[in-house]
């Protein structure tokens, strides 16, 4: 491949391109699309160029390949979920794996888990006390993952639920961490998941229980603590097939009886896989958004009360927080997004191209990556308008204006790769939302000021830099809004 196969794009070392999208990706982007326009390529170690596509007509081209044209195989994500996930599948696997994993998501099952996901977010306010402070990605990420474990596994409020999440997240935060994607990518983010996965193949075939913390090389901490959860999988599935109780519908119980098309069993590495990739993704993408939607609450309190008053209407017209109810909650939808267009927590959606493809004047060539650019096509305003780069939610309610499709607004990706977890993720987001609009009031040194953080990568996803630390500045009781009930006194 020749640099005059590709469109043009920032020079230099390419270590420093590295450094400036994994530290102000949303500042690097605009910067290269306000000098480079529509298509750029980016240069990074270790790693074939990236080509970012930042027109909806290109978006549109990006969408509709064919399985045939890009490998999903060698999707530059440095970490190691199992190379047997979803994500990272092609043709009939990749058929096979959406057939099994997407029907415990579809709307009557997200409909039956709506209750749950609002006792857990609920629990979580009801701790909260005045004056308590936390970092709204992690607090968030806290209240997801329990949703996602129990979505997976059906457990909630268990020893056994606790220790998946514990585990979990210490798997998270040595797997994910900055080192950890800086080696990745350095060495070859597909390389390195197949490394990764070959050392904890390794470590479980020795019979090893992971429980060597204090390793002194930081990726072996990571083997080790998915060595354990490998190990609380296999025992589950273990459990689950000697039962066999068909009843029990959770997302889990259906993979470890789901087949191959010559109706053996699913290998137990398939299953722990796709079962790490719906943890990490149900939750991470989650705490991104809900941290960008914080700093635009901090900055908006108009919005936030406005946000609140749906909500409490709502309320009173129910008689109670009906979590399906509030889902469907038009200025709230609007809000979150808002949020999503302005400060999408996936920056672009990539594809590895395993043919040549035709890209406006340019050829761009087989082994190249690609990607649908969200951040800069969700505030272009000749797509958008003049106040492209306003919040404002009324544009999503306005039937007159501009109604985005799927090649101008994308923030779960789309086309036959879209995220199979979008729904559970906007049910989460929207109900979790509609419980902090109604019970809790927060401050912090975003509030009211034009203060913005930088940016950083954390599990894939863009994270405002450091956090977003907040006060509980005011809160409320679980009945809030809902009727006062009259007390028929006897005469």
């Amino acid at each position: 491949m020749t640099a005059s196969e590709l469109p043009p794009g920032p020079s230099g070392m390419k270590f420093k391109n590295a450094m400036k999208m994994g530290m102000g990706a949303y500042d690097y982007l605009t910067e290269n699309f306000q000098k480079y326009g529509d298509i750029y390529t980016l240069q990074f170690p270790g790693l074939e160029p990236f080509v970012w596509l930042n027109r909806p007509d290109l978006v549109k081209t990006f969408f509709n390949l064919k399985p045939h044209e890009y490998d999903a195989s060698k999707t530059p994500l440095p970490i190691d979920v199992g190379i047997k996930m979803t994500g990272f599948l092609n043709d009939s696997d990749h058929a096979l794996s959406r057939k099994i994993v997407v029907p415990p998501l579809v709307a009557g099952r997200l409909h039956s888990r709506a209750e749950v996901m609002h006792e857990i977010i609920g629990g979580y306010i009801t701790k909260m006390k005045l004056g308590d402070e936390f970092d709204t990605p992690r607090k968030v990420g806290d209240m997801t993952m329990d949703i996602a474990i129990y979505t997976l596994m059906g457990f909630k409020g268990c020893e056994r639920a606790a220790k998946y999440k514990e585990v979990m997240l210490n798997w998270t935060a040595a797997a994910t961490n900055n080192a950890m994607f800086t080696i990745g990518t350095l060495y070859g983010p597909q390389k390195w998941r197949h490394y990764l996965n070959a050392k904890y193949l390794k470590e479980l075939a020795s019979g090893s229980t992971g429980n060597g913390r204090n390793r002194i090389l930081p990726w072996m901490k990571s083997v080790d603590l998915k060595v354990e959860l490998g190990n609380m999988f296999r025992e589950d599935i273990r459990g689950i097939r000697k039962v066999n109780d068909e009843s029990r519908t959770d997302m889990f119980a259906v993979m470890c009886r789901a087949t191959y098309e010559d109706g053996s069993l699913l290998d137990d590495e398939r299953i722990i896989s796709e079962a790490m990739g719906i943890l990490v993704g149900g939750h991470e993408t989650s705490a991104a958004s809900s941290a960008w939607h914080m700093l635009w609450m901090l900055k908006k309190p108009e919005i936030y009360q406005k946000c609140k008053e749906e909500v409490l209407a709502s309320v009173k017209e129910h008689g109670r927080f009906d979590p399906l109810r509030v889902c469907e909650l038009k200025y709230c939808n609007a809000t979150l997004n808002e949020s999503m267009r302005l400060t999408p927590s996936a920056v672009g959606t990539i594809r590895h191209l395993k043919v040549d493809l035709q890209v406006d004047n340019y050829k761009i060539p087989a082994g190249t990556n690609i990607l649908a650019g969200a951040y800069v096509i969700h505030r272009r305003k000749d797509v958008w308008g003049d106040d492209a780069e306003e919040f404002r939610p009324e544009r999503w309610l306005d039937e007159s204006a501009f109604r985005p499709g799927p090649f101008e607004f994308f923030p779960f990706g789309g086309g036959r790769r879209a995220c199979i977890g979008a729904s559970h993720a906007k049910q989460q987001l929207r109900i979790l939302w509609a419980d902090f609009y109604r019970r809790l009031e927060f401050d912090s040194q975003f509030a009211n000021n034009n203060e913005w953080p930088g940016q950083q990568q954390v599990s894939g996803q863009t994270e405002p830099m450091g956090g977003v630390i907040v006060k509980v500045k005011k809160k409320r009781p679980a009945d809030t809004g809902y009727p006062v009930q009259e007390i028929k006194q006897s005469a």
